[in-house]
């Protein structure tokens, strides 16, 4: 087989991405955010009466991914940055065609042939199917659902973090959740509307609506702004990658527009729920540091009480000192006991990944603070292991095979074969001035978020849960993730136990809209 010459997949790749940037700059915003809202709402579990906005063939509605019908969402969004990026020339698409499912299909298919063309001239490797885990994982999750409203607002919306929300906003972040469950259940089923009411829910301030989309919409205008300042930063950093566009529809959901009379549409209302939960980050982090501390021990909180509630058999203690009065040592953060002995030992990291060492070429020197977070955690796991074993820690049995694990808020992906070198390096100095640290305490961990942790705890009974946690430490199973190490393949249809908690512990307000 003849290897293609580099200079010609690169002109390829040009000529591909001006062919697509030359549709997107005679395309109407207004029309195209609207006719891609339909083909997303059309292929989601519930899918409202689209006969207003878009004409489409049966097999469209009922394309499931997989099929050739099927509109890949994390494309769908990057086709909206680079259509909000671009600027504009002289209309030049029949209004018509903003209709039709076709017309849809024209430019999703253009944004595939460019992006494939890009990927030719792109070194395929482990990083690069970290990145592609970032994009793609989220889109795979139900947005909105139990287990993720309680958890984001067990850890941000109380103590601290819930009253700075509210001095900065003039809103609780209890009222921002329920406005934005209302404004994603209406935005599925409505496009280009004016801002809703509550109408009913009396027991709610009117204002919270238009209090929260102060907070998630932008005009389009300013949004159009935003989106290509975005773009231009990361791509002043590294090539423009089509795959990688940063998104301002992540913390800005909902678009306005004041030449359309005010009326709002979000082209993605799964986002307005990734917005309300992950994306309170936005709302806290410029705040004072007292906050992240304050985060950062509900999350640890968060931790103990789900795994006891998961697996009752499991006791779970959090960190303490111990050692001599004058000289206090500490333990790890949770300290997993069954019957006599501490077998699991857990550090909890609420640092979060921004979308900058997301998909950044060297993603550890983009964020080398955030990964030296996991390496000092690494490190603290490894301190305990040698206090345990040379008796320094005396207060419980430690198993000498005892798993350590590093527990993130959210989803890193595949630290063991991308950044785990230089994050071992940096957790092999920290521990360098430990007295009597032997290599079998500096062994491999686990790296997993709560999000991965709960999906095996609420398919699993307490053997099962610790002979997976084994298992991900076999060089089989480097790199995977803990959920396919407990199903390999997804070949077992395992019966997945209830959440163990009421969202109305963390919103109240949850219980009245219920009856409402």
């Amino acid at each position: 087989m003849v290897a293609v010459p580099l200079n010609m997949h690169k002109r390829k790749c040009a000529k591909t991405r001006n062919e697509l940037l030359n549709v997107l700059s005679q395309c109407s915003d207004v029309q195209t955010l609207q006719l891609l809202w339909a083909v997303n709402v059309l292929q989601s579990d519930m899918p409202p009466n689209l006969s207003r906005y878009l004409k489409y063939p049966p097999s469209a509605a009922k394309a499931k991914i997989g099929d050739k019908a099927f509109a890949l969402k994390w494309e769908i969004e990057s086709l909206l940055l680079l259509m909000l990026s671009t600027p504009k020339t002289t209309p030049n698409v029949i209004p018509a065609r903003y209709f039709e499912f076709d017309m849809a299909c024209i430019l999703m298919n253009l944004f595939k042939k460019a992006e494939e063309a890009e990927n030719k001239i792109r070194v395929i490797d482990v990083t690069e199917m970290q990145r592609y885990a970032h994009r793609q994982f989220l889109w795979q999750r139900n947005f909105l659902q139990n287990e993720r409203l309680y958890r984001y607002y067990y850890v941000y919306g109380q103590g601290e973090c819930a009253a700075y929300f509210k001095e900065k906003n003039g809103l609780s972040v209890e009222e921002f959740a329920i406005a934005c469950v209302g404004l994603f259940l209406w935005a599925h089923g409505n496009a280009w509307e004016h801002v809703p009411h509550l109408g009913e829910f009396k027991m709610l301030r009117q204002e919270i609506i238009h209090l929260a989309l102060k907070i998630i919409s932008r005009d389009l205008v300013d949004l159009r702004n935003d989106t290509a300042q975005r773009i231009h930063n990361a791509a002043s950093k590294s090539s423009s990658k089509l795959s990688y566009l940063p998104s301002s529809l992540r913390q800005y959901p909902v678009i306005s527009s004041s030449a359309n009379g005010g009326r709002i549409i979000a082209p993605l209302p799964q986002l307005i729920m990734l917005r309300a939960t992950s994306g309170l980050y936005y709302d806290l982090v410029e705040g004072p540091q007292a906050l992240t501390a304050d985060a950062n021990d509900r999350f640890e909180q968060y931790c103990k009480k789900l795994i006891e509630a998961r697996c009752p058999r499991f006791v779970v203690s959090r960190e303490k000192p111990f050692g001599p009065k004058k000289a206090k040592l500490w333990t790890p953060d949770l300290l997993l006991s069954d019957g006599p002995e501490i077998k699991v030992v857990f550090e909890c990291k609420a640092t979060k990944l921004t979308y900058e060492a997301q998909y950044a070429d060297n993603q550890y020197a983009e964020a080398t603070k955030a990964f030296d977070q996991i390496a000092k955690g690494m490190s603290q796991l490894w301190k305990f292991f040698s206090r345990a074993r040379q008796g320094t820690y005396a207060e419980d049995k430690v198993r000498s095979d005892a798993i350590g694990v590093i527990l993130t808020m959210d989803n890193w992906f595949h630290l063991e074969g991308t950044q785990l070198p230089a994050i071992r390096k940096k957790a092999e100095e920290l521990v360098a001035d430990e007295p009597g640290v032997l290599l079998q305490d500096m062994r491999d961990v686990i790296f997993c978020s709560i999000e991965e942790l709960d999906d095996v705890l609420a398919v699993s009974d307490e053997d099962e849960f610790l002979d997976t946690l084994r298992r991900q430490l076999l060089p089989q199973h480097r790199g995977w993730q803990l959920p396919s190490v407990r199903n390999p393949g997804w070949e077992k249809v395992l019966e997945r136990k209830g959440y163990p908690f009421e969202i109305s512990e963390v919103i109240p307000l949850w219980d009245e809209l219920g009856r409402a």
